[in-house]
């Protein structure tokens, strides 16, 4: 049996507002936009993360550092970051984001950028 490759998808919590979470989820399951690396291969949601507080270093975010240690200890080997991280100009990602995606990637991570 091929194992399943391990992933996560880390959210805004500015988008906690309006967003369930369904559109990345479809594109996951339909294979489509970021996902579609994942034709044909089998794939584990091991989580689904927001960020903690919008303006917070990741080294004074007690609770965030937390969720990002939990994603290694399950295992996951890609995140990826939401959509809803990118600014207005979808060229530019929230300095936060960027901060937690470089941690991740210094912990052995890949960090995709998109969802659906």
């Amino acid at each position: 049996m091929t194992e399943r490759k391990k992933i996560a998808i880390l959210a805004c919590l500015k988008a906690n507002d309006v967003c369930a979470g369904a559109s990345c989820l479809r594109a996951l399951e339909e294979r489509k936009a970021a996902f579609s690396v994942y034709n044909g291969q089998q794939v584990y949601l091991c989580a689904f993360a927001r960020c903690s507080v919008c303006g917070k270093h990741l080294e004074d975010d007690l609770g965030m550092q937390e969720k990002l240690e939990r994603m290694i200890s399950e295992g996951v080997s890609v995140v990826h970051i939401g959509v809803c991280a990118m600014l207005e100009d979808r060229i530019t990602s929230c300095p936060y984001m960027v901060e937690k995606a470089s941690w991740l990637e210094e912990h052995g991570l890949k960090v995709v950028w998109g969802t659906h």
